[in-house]
């Protein structure tokens, strides 16, 4: 071993480029392995943390939520439920520590999640210090967290305020969650505080569904047997309460039981959750796959390149006695070493761009393998890949009996030259195939972020409220007050962003209604379907005397404007039917208030005001007096909401947010696209140094003969750009067909554009001439006294 060792650390002495080139693509496609592979082990051990997370279950009545008494009554009559935990989130919720001696006062906006005092033990968090047990007016904090709003000093025993008026005790400290889950909390209440936030006892509601509610079920509960005694008491419950027999049956036959397991892949799931992207992970596996085929490509076909100098070493050995078993050995070993190198050498790479890659396109976590996960990588991978693209290399050059191996100009027979153009093709239609993809969901997001969604976004600033803050019953003044500079051309309000609208409206039993009976619905004040450029096609909008109705609370009197999309849904209602708790008074022309991965759904728009408190206030501004529109802005703000936090955007901005999957995603796929060019570039130049060095003498006899320089680079580069051509033959239909079911999980889509196709054939064209040219170009000006004698 230790003799084939020295001779492979001798041969690769002697060809420095070629094992730099073969050890430059491995050690690139390992860093691609090695940056995937960290993520996937993340993304599959998802909730990894939670110690019985296989015996969790989450109820789900109304869109993943339930009413705040559910929990308790489930841990009643249920004897298979050994403790159960409800949250609340408290999103985006202003948190404010006074200033102290020590520290400065700090504002900052944090999902402040709301539990019973089982969640630390219930989600298995890691205490670091303090005292975790029941307190009405405890906080817990993440590490982080504590030192985002205490600084360095010890925040044990010290208070924050939550919304402005809730003082809060910190009693202990909880480790931060590094892997992927549902829910990584920074701050964490006690259930009770949502009762103080909201002035009643919100947690004893049966109807309001506010709060996620888990179980912890004893191992081994039989979940299908469970289920239908869950459903049987829960219809008896909303019996109880007085629920009709067609709401109840309505109520009970939905998937009411999801396992704690399932929820993270499952996009579909409402709730408080975070997700995971099962298909994204696909793509990304399936990318590693391609970008690691590329590099054993390249090392094929540099392996069968050799093949005349190779054969000699090989023939000699067969005379000295040497078989064909060892010799395999000998050469399969050859490639299991250079993975070997090229793996430790990745690794270093990868741990220096673990950093850059976590911030650019949130890959390349190191602190996700475990010691067993880290050595499968380090021997599983090489060695595989070792066996594979030495095991073709190594059959091929032993398959000739010893004497024919001494004949170099017989070793390469036509069926190995097309063997290698084979796989030269599939090299450049891979490395296309990524260039297209990346092409299309770059003009896909371009698409989706420049889409004429229905209203108008432009120069329009968003001053965030929540519920303690920008409260409806300030609103108008601070509305005439802005008003008042000609800088500020139009103020509105709503409850929700009109590009992003979760809530759910009110359920109707309409036929063929594919949205479970229930519309989407926010509240606006009357001036906001002109700020933003909302049609009316039938009816009226709102009035200034509906907000005086609007004020007083809630009545059979109050009115609602319907899109296009519900009026459809509810042709069928007999005329004047009362369906919404209120009037239809208007028609607004559809306009997308949701992701362009979805259509344009049922919704209508209320009026704001009654209990309508959480409110954002939409300000469009001149746009030649942008800075002082801002400054004014905010001094109108400070001077109606003093000591609260300011907090602005810009709609475009926050519209462009809501596509930062899209975007990060883009960027994970134009990092593997280049890998995958650069290694099929250097595969590539090898190859040209390789087939060069056996037409030397052809060149030379060329030259000679009075062909000029130009005329042998176009011989030379003909072959390889017939090979480009071919394989973009090759990949256009599997990119049409690929692109096209990616482009199938969005309602609205760019067009599959033909120069899209042509702009990555001759992004390829062009790279691939520049690589192959460099070389040619230095073959075709040699002297060719000098190619006829070392020819």
């Amino acid at each position: 071993m230790w003799t084939s060792l020295k001779e492979l650390i001798w041969e690769k002495r002697n060809r420095p480029f070629t094992f730099i080139v073969n050890v430059a693509g491995l050690i690139l496609a390992f860093t691609a392995v090695i940056v995937m592979y960290t993520h996937l082990i993340g993304e599959w051990n998802h909730d990894a943390d939670v110690e019985h997370r296989k015996d969790i279950v989450r109820v789900e009545m109304s869109w993943g939520l339930t009413g705040g008494a559910y929990a308790p009554w489930l841990g009643d009559v249920m004897p298979e439920v050994e403790q159960y935990c409800r949250i609340f989130l408290d999103n985006n919720a202003a948190v404010h520590v006074p200033a102290q001696q020590e520290t400065e006062e700090v504002f900052i906006r944090e999902k402040v999640f709301l539990v019973d005092s089982t969640y630390a033990s219930f989600f298995s968090l890691r205490m670091v210090r303090g005292d975790s047990t029941y307190r009405p007016d405890g906080v817990l904090l993440s590490e982080s967290a504590a030192k985002q709003l205490f600084g360095e000093s010890d925040p044990i025993g010290k208070t924050l305020i939550l919304r402005h008026n809730i003082p809060l005790t910190v009693q202990a400290l909880f480790k931060d969650i590094k892997n992927p889950g549902i829910r990584s909390p920074r701050i964490l209440g006690m259930l009770e505080t949502a009762n103080r936030l909201f002035g009643s006892k919100m947690t004893e509601e049966w109807d309001f569904a506010n709060f996620e509610t888990y179980l912890r079920l004893k191992p081994g509960t039989d979940r299908i047997q469970f289920t239908g005694k869950f459903k049987q008491l829960y219809a008896a419950k909303l019996k109880e309460i007085g629920y009709k027999e067609d709401q109840i049956s309505q109520s009970v036959n939905q998937d009411l039981i999801r396992n704690y397991t399932d929820i993270y892949f499952d996009n579909e799931v409402l709730g408080f959750a975070d997700h995971g992207n099962y298909n994204d992970l696909r793509i990304l596996m399936m990318l590693t796959i391609l970008v690691l085929g590329i590099s054993i490509i390249n090392y094929v076909n540099i392996a069968t390149a050799k093949v005349a100098e190779k054969s000699r070493t090989i023939g000699m050995k067969r005379i000295l006695g040497a078989g064909r078993t060892s010799l395999i050995a000998f050469l399969v070993f050859d490639s299991v070493f250079t993975c070997f190198i090229a793996m430790g050498a990745a690794w270093a790479l990868a741990q220096g761009l673990a950093f850059f890659l976590q911030q650019w396109i949130g890959l390349g976590d190191m602190s996700q393998l475990t010691f067993w996960s880290a050595l499968v990588l380090w021997v599983a991978v090489p060695l595989l890949c070792g066996l594979l693209s030495g095991i073709f290399p190594a059959f091929y050059l032993t398959r000739l009996n010893r004497f024919d191996t001494m004949n170099s100009q017989r070793n390469e027979s036509l069926a190995l030259q097309r063997f290698k153009s084979g796989l030269m093709i599939l090299q450049f239609a891979v490395s296309m195939g990524l260039i297209i993809s990346t092409l299309f969901i770059y003009k896909q997001v371009n698409y989706m972020k420049h889409f004429d969604t229905g209203y108008d976004r432009k120069n329009i600033v968003v001053v965030h409220g929540n519920r303690e803050q920008v409260l409806y019953s300030k609103y108008p003044g601070f509305r005439t007050a802005l008003l008042q500079n000609p800088a500020v051309l139009k103020v509105g309000a709503s409850k929700d962003p009109i590009y992003n609208i979760r809530e759910r409206g009110f359920h109707l039993d309409v036929s063929g209604w594919d949205n479970k009976g229930a519309a989407y619905v926010t509240w606006v004040d009357v001036p906001f379907l002109d700020l933003m450029g909302l049609k009316i096609l039938e009816g009226e909008g709102f009035h200034e005397a509906d907000q005086v109705i609007k004020d007083i609370g809630w009545s059979i009197n109050q009115k609602f404007i319907i899109n296009q999309r519900m009026a459809k849904e509810i042709a069928s209602l007999a005329p004047g039917q009362n369906y919404l708790g209120g009037n239809r008074i208007g028609v607004v022309k559809d306009f997308n208030f949701r992701s362009m991965h979805e259509p344009v759904s049922p919704m209508y728009l209320g009026l704001l005001g009654g209990f309508n408190s959480q409110i954002d206030v939409y300000i469009r501004i001149a746009p030649e007096n942008r800075e002082k529109a801002l400054q004014y802005i905010e001094s109108c703000y400070r001077e109606f909401y003093p000591g609260t936090l300011y907090q602005y955007s810009f709609m475009e901005d926050d519209y462009a947010r809501l596509y930062g999957s899209e975007d990060v995603f883009a960027l994970k796929l134009l990092f593997f696209s280049v890998l995958s060019v650069v290694i099929a570039c250097l595969g590539l130049l090898a190859f040209v140094v390789f087939f060069i060095e056996q037409k030397t003498k052809s060149i030379g006899l060329r030259r000679v003969m009075g062909a000029t320089e130009f005329q042998i680079m176009g011989l030379l580069n003909r072959n390889f750009l017939i090979r480009l051509l071919a394989g973009f033959v090759l990949v256009c239909p599997v990119a049409y067909f690929v692109v096209l079911r990616w482009l199938s999980d969005f309602a609205y889509k760019t067009e599959l554009s033909w120069w899209v196709f042509a702009g990555a054939f001759i992004l390829m064209f062009v790279i691939a001439l520049l690589c192959v040219s460099m070389l040619t170009w230095k073959a075709a000006t040699a002297n060719p006294v000098n190619s006829l004698k070392n020819g």
